[in-house]
């Protein structure tokens, strides 16, 4: 049985704060792909819808394959820096120059579907070099339930603020126009200083993070020697998705990323052509994504306290489908104050923001869920491989990003938003009908999440009950008093 690299007590709150700063990066580049980058190419630069969602997929399939291998890469890798953190030196500053130049050249993207699409792979190859090693070190810095479900907060609260400060900045300051008549959103002219700003933030917080947990890294004991050739790490990968907790928790987690992409991905366009909110209105909504990610960090620790992660995870998937649903319903059911109003707006942004706040929860339950297969598994087979579960879930998690994003170019593609058009210029039948399909999206993605993550069947109680083992398992013989691990 391999012994725990683990240090006791409960972790202080600047080596939670540390770790949660790794996730800026990936917070960046979801807001960036999925908030701006489909509007870009689309209605900016004129490529096809179903084009542009293509290549965003395509480079997801990319990343999703390659992710079990940097998580069995990174479970094998040994430096005096440890076995995570040189795959966070090594990838900063060429991840920070890929985002850079995939919004500086939209004449090269312009002519070369196919540059575009090695820019976008690119970008996520390296950021998953960096995000998965950085969120394996939850399994590794502590096997406390709670501490746990503490790092995941931290870390998906650095991650969405990375996101949010993104949104924030480009809504209100990089694609905000100075002509009233124009929307700033279908507006060249901002885009190269918003990919400036990301790879600025990406570079400084990538190493910022490395720097602040190498003291604690290095004092955990050494892990021990791991097989390093091809037959063990497609072994160990293949047993990851034969664990049946694994596979319930990715078939669950699988729509709640969707619902949560499809979201995201569609909003300007909701806002802009179902909504009909202007550049000022479209400033506020960083603010209700704000109040979610905070509202969810605050949260989420009690819930799981309450309810468990499993339980809280499909209460809050299921909740936000019905939420997200309602004010589509009711625009079209002619209950709804005057589209582009102040009012409209401000009920919107209501709705929106406690439909998030359920996916954010969702969101954060699932993924802190991982952390305890690493010892299920570690007690039937006698090996701990953190980050090919951690690589799998994030490729299933690439996966549920991959199918949101191509629902959202299907639909923009089926109502007739191919061609660069003025929200005012396109037909009221068609704005509804998008506005049906989306409301009923949302619901059967909630329905979906829910029967997948039913058969998750880790709890605390369970839990502890596998670090006990796994404790009298290390006690040394003839020792009556043992450690935990």
């Amino acid at each position: 049985m391999t012994a725990p690299a683990i240090l006791p007590g409960r972790l202080p709150t600047r080596i939670k704060a540390a770790h949660g700063l790794g996730s800026v990066t990936l917070g960046i580049k979801e807001s960036g792909l999925t908030t701006f980058f489909m509007i870009y190419y689309n209605q900016v630069l004129g490529f096809d819808p179903r084009l542009v969602s293509l290549v965003l997929i395509g480079a997801m399939f990319v990343d999703a394959l390659v992710d079990p291998l940097i998580g069995r890469l990174s479970d094998a890798t040994r430096s005096r820096l440890g076995r995570r953190l040189p795959w966070l030196y090594g990838a900063a500053l060429p991840m920070a120059i890929a985002w850079a130049l995939l919004w500086m050249s939209p004449d090269v993207a312009r002519h070369s579907a196919l540059g575009l699409f090695f820019n976008v792979v690119a970008v996520r190859v390296l950021v998953s070099a960096c995000e998965i090693p950085s969120i394996s070190l939850v399994a590794e810095l502590t096997r406390d339930y709670d501490e746990r479900t503490a790092l995941m907060r931290f870390r998906f609260l650095f991650g969405w603020l990375g996101g949010l400060l993104a949104v924030a900045l480009a809504y209100g300051y990089f694609l905000k126009s100075d002509d009233p008549a124009t929307n700033g959103l279908l507006d060249p002219s901002g885009y190269a200083a918003f990919g400036l700003f990301g790879a600025t933030l990406i570079l400084v917080s990538t190493l910022g993070s490395a720097l602040g947990q190498q003291r604690r890294i290095l004092a955990l004991p050494p892990p021990p020697a791991a097989a390093h050739h091809s037959k063990a790490m497609f072994a160990d990968i293949a047993l990851a998705f034969r664990n049946p907790a694994f596979v319930a928790l990715v078939s669950g987690a699988l729509f709640v990323t969707t619902g949560y992409a499809t979201t995201i991905a569609s909003t300007n366009y909701m806002m802009l052509y179902v909504w009909r909110m202007s550049d000022a209105q479209l400033a506020w909504y960083p603010a209700g994504l704000a109040i979610a990610v905070f509202g969810a960090f605050a949260a989420v620790g009690h819930a799981h306290r309450r309810f468990g992660k499993r339980d809280s995870a499909i209460g809050a998937a299921l909740a936000s489908g019905a939420i997200a649903f309602l004010p589509y319903a009711a625009r079209n059911l002619g209950w709804w104050p005057e589209l582009g109003s102040w009012t409209s707006m401000a009920l919107l942004l209501s709705f929106q923001t406690a439909s998030l706040f359920g996916l954010i929860v969702a969101t954060i339950s699932t993924s802190s869920m991982v952390a305890e297969i690493v010892e299920a598994h570690e007690v039937d087979h006698g090996t701990r491989i953190e980050g090919v579960f951690f690589a799998g879930y994030l490729m299933v998690q690439k996966f549920g990003q991959a199918l949101g994003i191509f629902l959202v170019g299907q639909l923009v593609a089926f109502v007739g938003l191919s061609d660069r058009l003025r929200p005012e210029d396109w037909p009221a039948r068609d704005a509804a009908a998008m506005a049906w399909i989306f409301a009923g999206l949302m619901i059967l993605i909630g329905i979906m999440a829910t029967i997948g993550l039913r058969r998750y069947a880790i709890d605390r109680a369970s839990h502890e009950a596998r670090l006990a083992a796994l404790a009298s398992t290390l006690q040394p013989q003839g020792d009556s008093e043992g450690q935990r691990p």
